[in-house]
């Protein structure tokens, strides 16, 4: 089961000399990743506030694809959230489920839930601002099988910056955590840390600044750290008119 996390958002801000506080609803959800398929079409999700006032909350499940690397979002009926509308007494907890209304194809499909803090009656004392939270949850319709498979592409910018292209040549979801770049003798080049999912046939760039310069056709060392596994690949950067994939 993924990692539980907690997400709060408290800020001081300074106007005019006037003491001002924003504040939100802190809350505690897991698992962290939704994975529903035909054997398991229902999964459940807890949110816990550890707040000190009611947290009024809404659910909303939207399709999810990516295109140019941007999320985009669609309204969907393939999964049903029960109950859309909730309220969390402080210290208290809610049950969300999620079931599946739409079979399995070869190819994930991908989703995200949006758990939406609403505005309550609880008054606000002079010179305090409420913020509402917004938490936003993966939910992937897997099939037996599918599995990601990334081809790279390493271009160069300059000889101190490099743009790294992975594209999503399989048929499930990818979750980058941190890419390394090396020579190939393993001298350290540059480092990304990164919480990217890349879906399938989706194509994400990455920037890297470098530590030093590096020349075009020199052979680098890719190494990507994902949520299920590490990988490595053998690049030859290419300037940008003649840019290959590896995979």
């Amino acid at each position: 089961m993924p990692k539980m996390f907690a997400r709060r958002a408290a800020a001081a801000l300074l106007a005019l000399a006037q003491p001002t506080t924003a504040w939100a609803a802190t809350l505690k959800i897991y698992p962290v990743l939704v994975a529903l398929d035909d054997k398991t079409p229902v999964e459940t999700m807890t949110i816990e506030n550890s707040g000190d006032a009611p947290a009024r909350m809404q659910v909303r499940v939207v399709a999810w694809r990516q295109d140019n690397g941007q999320d985009l979002f669609e309204e969907t009926r393939d999964i049903l959230a029960n109950p859309p509308l909730f309220e969390i007494a402080a210290g208290g907890q809610q049950i969300a489920r999620f079931g599946l209304r739409t079979a399995a194809t070869p190819t994930e499909k991908s989703y995200r839930v949006f758990l939406e803090e609403i505005p309550t009656d609880r008054p606000t004392a002079a010179g305090e601002i409420r913020t509402l939270l917004r938490v936003s949850i993966p939910i992937f319709v897997t099939a037996p099988g599918a599995q990601a498979s990334l081809a790279w592409q390493l271009t160069a910018t300059n000889d101190r910056q490099l743009t790294l292209t992975a594209r999503n040549e399989g048929s499930a979801h990818v979750h980058l955590n941190r890419l390394d770049l090396k020579r190939a003798d393993g001298t350290p080049l540059a480092t990304r840390q990164e919480s990217i999912y890349i879906l399938p046939g989706a194509t994400r760039s990455f920037l890297f600044d470098m530590q030093r310069p590096v020349g075009g056709g020199e052979k680098l060392t890719l190494e990507a750290a994902t949520g299920q596994r590490s990988m490595t690949a053998q690049l030859v950067l290419q300037s940008a008119s003649h840019a290959g994939g590896t995979r």
